[in-house]
């Protein structure tokens, strides 16, 4: 068994020869051979040899490379060894063997080994290539020490080059173990992760440059479009991708934005909580059926009774009581007090229901419908008995019949549930300015976003029923900075700088009573598809797993003129992959996992423990399986977040050692074993879920049987877990061909969706690109036309108008010239516009920041225009320009105010008091919808509701700074006295005691904000000690960035005009 043992772990098979030529039969036959020398024979491996490396790159199928070049690369490489085994100093050849030489002495200096002939053969390969070149590398063989050479050696060439890796974990990591490296050779060399302003521009600075693409392409973001001095001079010269395929493809449509400080957006909250509300009122019922919210039967009957009729609810509910279904006297007791509704339709059931309907349809034939009800054991049941004749030009209705008087509509498809949903939502929108209503229940939302609410309304319904569907710690986590995206089919990344889009993530937000952050416009982006593009064929990528032809052939096509490469492994690779199960059941997939890893741990007679890495598809399902193995296995560990120190984790592995693990150990994750683990097998993998490609399967594999080690894995899938065709495949396949099968219709699915991802979402990539290329030619002439210093409320207006126009106006279809053509046109008439100081998008607010800009250069008659334009435009919301331009008038005057002027600040000031009270009646308009669905969290104080209750606090500081000044000026009035005004910043709105728990919060907070790490930051200032200053910020955003104290002044005008108004 020993021996059987020792060939299952080293993957001899029938050809396999020792380094003598013989094959293990052979050796078994030898009665020379003793069972430790048949064992050590076993476990080693030779390197392979530079021609057998160069024959297996020729046999390539895939491989672009011709015989000139393969002869070039054994010329250069054959040289360099040998001169680095004799140590000739090489000074004799040609430059490119010169290069490689110095490179690799410098490697053996401060790395301590020698780079080996399939890392150099893969440095001549991208040294030699004209064009781009993606190399495939396999897993554990050194790409780093290979990226590392290559970027110096173009350093060498004076060129400025960029290292794009998948995380800034690996960034940092890559340039701790290879700055001595540069360092040796004079090359300058920094990490754009976790640095700002001084710090980042000397980063530019450098020949060589580790870092993220999301940090590149935000530092780029930030220079074109905030006009910030990053680069400096840097251009694209030479970029080096490692983990190609994963930033190239998986996320090459990954885009990043600076976020644009536009509050206004925060008038649509109100909106995606009624949306939220409505979606939740929504269930299914049966297979297929889904049914709306309970309403009262005369409601249903009079929506559905063709117009015109003269028909309204109290003749509906008379019909009631006159068939019998309501009490005598109903109708009498409900027209004196509607709210009795309830009480009086109690006792109505079902089958009564249904006769009055049956009623009401021979009263109105255009009324006509289709009942049900629901069985106790939840079934549906038609209560037509008989067949039911077609009604002419429409469908009859379909209704679920409640006890209590109530119906729900019936919906057997999505589509008309989406179409009821977005009725009933529209119902409750009222765009202002427009007369209100204080029932409570409409939505105010400001006219300026009529446009956008129209185009984009049936989409956030979709993302609030996708957002009910969405589970917790599988698509998302919750952290301290809120509700943050999980990467969980590729990475494991928990993406904390990145937000849902569409309403999405505020639904989610409202899901977990978390801080309901405001919806955003996307004013600038770049994504990873962009960012590559910069360097046209000046990219080169190494990754352990370039995929198969359809991955290569789309990554070729995006990147014209890249050619790619296969390099052999240096060793023959010793994986031992054991036959993959599908099960058909979750508990009987934990057990089967499990049993798989205690079975690893557990030491046999013929093999002692080995460790395990179990790898799942989310967070929520490790920690599963990490319960499940309690009391299995008593050396486990958890990694599933990227937020946690992970040191203790990835140390090296002992025997009986576990990891319960995310995608997060897949990719770039390098785990050391002890020498006893490797003795007993090496690591085992055990993948739980089947990825969404091969290249994400073969990185999970890729973390055992490395640099010639052995290892073995195992694939043990839930067919539930599946997706729905895959899943049903798995049902009628056995377990043994099925899991293949499954595979095979996988890989078909990618190359669709590669397909796809080709002829749609590069093109709308690149397009979008286009536009904001466009826009950005715009900013330039503003910054030119304004000596670099256009004024920040132009900027603000501008860059609104241009996320508005991206939202309401682009169109997939639409031929990117005529959507070109209609940007530029649109955004001359925006300037133009703003040249006449009139709003481009006719947002109050951006009247009330040009009102701002005019006061603070003394102009104070021109920003009284302006504010009056603000409230003219909308003056339900203009609480700001009203507030400021009875302050405003009041300064003007000074101490020359008459009558006339007092009167008009105390109507402005009275209204601006109207005014907050729509925002607040809005806020709990907000509360009221959004916390409609207690399940998942049973907090009695949420942080939703810490936030709301800081926003409401500051309004209402700012209602009683109203009122405080109307009762001051209205005594100046009385007093015949003029009114001082003096002018304090909006932080100085709340009372001291409200930031005071700021101040301490901070004081011992001083070490995260010292150690200027951007996660550590977020969640610093997403605490609910920073609420008010937040809270605070945007009410200065919407143009209150100041508060005024007044008091009265005497003067003898004053008095005598008061003597005269008492004389009359």
């Amino acid at each position: 068994m020993n021996m059987l043992h020792c060939i299952e772990i080293n993957y001899i098979t029938p050809s396999w020869k020792c380094q003598n030529g013989k094959t293990v039969i052979e050796l078994v036959k030898d009665d020379t051979v003793t069972d430790e020398v048949l064992k050590k024979c076993l476990a080693q491996d030779a390197e392979k040899t530079l021609v057998e490396i160069l024959e297996e790159i020729r046999q390539e199928t895939f491989n672009q490379i011709d015989e000139k070049l393969l002869a070039d690369v054994k010329d250069i490489v054959s040289s360099v060894d040998k001169d680095l085994t004799s140590h000739n100093d090489g000074s004799q050849r040609s430059d490119l063997k010169q290069v490689l030489l110095k490179l690799c002495r410098a490697v053996e200096e401060t790395k301590k080994f020698r780079p080996r002939l399939t890392q150099m053969v893969s440095w001549c390969i991208m040294a030699l290539s004209e064009t781009g070149r993606l190399i495939q590398v396999g897993t554990g063989e050194g790409k780093t020490c290979t990226v590392a050479m290559f970027a110096a050696f173009r350093a060498m060439r004076g060129e400025q080059v960029e290292i794009f890796t998948s995380s800034s974990v690996l960034a940092e990591r890559d340039l701790k173990d290879w700055r001595a490296f540069y360092e040796g050779l004079k090359i300058s060399v920094d990490c754009n992760t976790n640095k700002q302003d001084e710090d980042l521009r000397w980063c530019y600075k450098c020949q060589v440059v580790y870092g993220t693409v999301e940090a590149f392409a935000g530092h780029w973001l930030g220079q074109r479009f905030q006009r910030m001095d990053i680069f400096g001079k840097r251009t694209f010269q030479c970029a080096i991708v490692d983990e190609v395929d994963s930033l190239m493809l998986d996320k090459g449509h990954h885009s990043v934005y600076i976020g644009a400080n536009m509050p206004a957006l925060q008038h649509l909250n109100p909106l995606l909580a009624f949306i939220w509300a409505t979606a939740n009122q929504y269930e299914r019922i049966g297979t297929e059926t889904m049914v709306g919210q309970k309403y009262p039967f005369h409601q249903v009957v009079l929506e559905n009774i063709a117009k015109g009729k003269g028909v309204d609810e109290f003749a509906i509910l008379q019909m009631a009581e006159d068939t019998g279904i309501l009490a005598k006297g109903s109708v009498k007791d409900l027209r004196k007090s509607p709210s009795l509704l309830t009480e009086k339709t109690a006792g109505v059931t079902v089958t009564q229901l249904a006769a009055f309907l049956e009623t009401v349809e021979r009263k109105f034939p255009s009324c006509q419908f289709a009942l049900h009800c629901m069985n106790s054991d939840g079934s549906i049941d038609n209560l037509h008995k008989a067949p039911q004749e077609a009604v002419a030009d429409r469908q009859r209705v379909s209704l679920l019949l409640v006890n209590g008087g109530f119906c729900q509509y019936m919906y057997s498809d999505r589509a008309s549930m989406l179409r009821a949903a977005e009725a009933e939502i529209k119902r409750a929108v009222h765009f202002t300015p427009c007369d209100l209503s204080k029932d409570g229940v409409t939505c105010y939302v400001p006219g300026f976003f009529a446009d956008l609410v129209n185009s984009k309304l049936i989409d956030w319904i979709e993302n609030a029923f996708h957002a009910q569907t969405m589970t917790r710690d599988h698509e998302y986590i919750i952290e301290k900075h809120g509700v943050v995206p999980v990467d969980y089919s590729s990475t494991g990344v928990v993406e904390n700088f990145q937000t849902l889009s569409d309403g999405l993530q505020q639904f989610l937000e409202m899901k977990h009573h978390s801080k309901l952050s405001d919806m955003t416009a996307i004013t600038n982006y770049m994504s990873n598809v962009g960012v590559f593009l910069k360097y046209g064929r000046k990219i080169f990528g190494i990754t352990g797993t370039l995929g198969q032809q359809a991955e290569t052939e789309t990554l070729q096509k995006i990147y014209e003129g890249i050619k790619t490469c296969q390099i052999p492994l240096f060793k023959r690779r010793k994986l031992f992959e054991v036959k993959g199960e599908i099960v058909y059941d979750e508990n009987e997939w934990i057990e089967k996992t499990c049993n798989a890893v205690t079975a690893q741990t557990n030491s046999t007679p013929y093999r002692e423990k080995r460790a395990v890495l179990v790898i799942c598809e989310t967070i929520h399902r490790a920690k599963v399986l990490y319960q499940a193995l309690e009391d299995k296995v008593p050396n486990k560990k958890l990694y599933i977040s990227n937020n946690m120190d992970n040191s203790e984790v990835l140390k090296e592995l002992l025997a009986g050692d576990v990891i319960v693990a995310t995608n997060l150990a897949g990719r770039g994750t390098d785990l050391k074993v002890s020498k006893e683990v490797n003795t007993a097998g090496g690591l085992f993998v055990v993948q739980t879920f089947l990825p969404d490609n091969a290249r994400v399967e073969a990185q999970a594999f890729g973390r055992t049987a490395r640099r010639g080690s052995p290892g073995s894995a195992q694939l043990i899938v839930c067919s539930s877990h599946l997706s729905e065709p895959l899943g049903l495949l798995a049902l009628i396949e056995n377990s043994n061909s099925g899991i293949q099968r499954v595979k095979r219709f996988r890989d078909d699915f990618v190359a669709e969706g590669l397909a796809s991802y080709l002829e749609c979402a590069i093109p709308n990539i690149k397009n979008k690109e286009k536009l904001f290329s466009e826009y950005l030619g715009t900013l330039d002439k503003v910054y030119k036309s304004s000596n670099d210093k256009p004024a920040d409320s132009d900027l603000s207006a501008l860059n609104e108008f241009w996320g508005m126009w991206l939202l309401t106006n682009f169109n997939e279809k639409d031929p990117i010239m005529d959507s070109q053509s209609k940007l530029s046109e649109d955004l001359k008439k925006a300037r133009r516009k703003l040249r006449e100081r009139i709003s481009p998008s006719s947002n109050l607010h951006h009247y009330t920041a040009f009102g701002n800009d005019l006061r603070k250069k003394g102009h104070l008659a021109e920003s009284i225009v302006m504010y009056t334009k603000a409230i003219q435009e909308d003056h339900c919301w203009a609480a700001i320009a009203y507030y400021n331009r009875a302050l405003t008038s009041l300064t003007q005057q000074n101490r020359h105010q008459d009558r006339n002027c007092i009167d008009q600040a105390l109507e402005d000031l009275q209204n601006a008091l109207r005014s907050v009270e729509l925002y607040s009646e809005q806020i709990e308009f907000t509360c009221r919808y959004s916390t409609q669905v207690k399940d998942l969290c049973s907090d009695p104080v949420t942080r939703f509701d810490r936030h709301m209750m800081a926003r409401k606090h500051v309004l209402l500081c700012f209602k009683e700074k109203i009122i405080e000044t109307i009762m001051k000026v209205d005594r100046a009035r009385d007093l015949g006295r003029n009114v001082k005004v003096e002018e304090s910043l909006v932080y100085f709105l709340v009372p001291v005691a409200y930031v005071l728990p700021l101040a301490v919060f901070s004081a011992t907070s001083l070490n995260r904000i010292r150690s200027r790490d951007p996660l550590k930051l977020r969640q610093l200032i997403t605490d609910p000690n920073f609420d008010i200053l937040n809270e605070l910020k945007c009410l200065e955003s919407l143009g209150l960035t100041h508060v005024y104290t007044v008091d009265t002044l005497f003067t003898l005008g004053g008095f005598f005009s008061k003597i005269r108004r008492t004389i009359s």
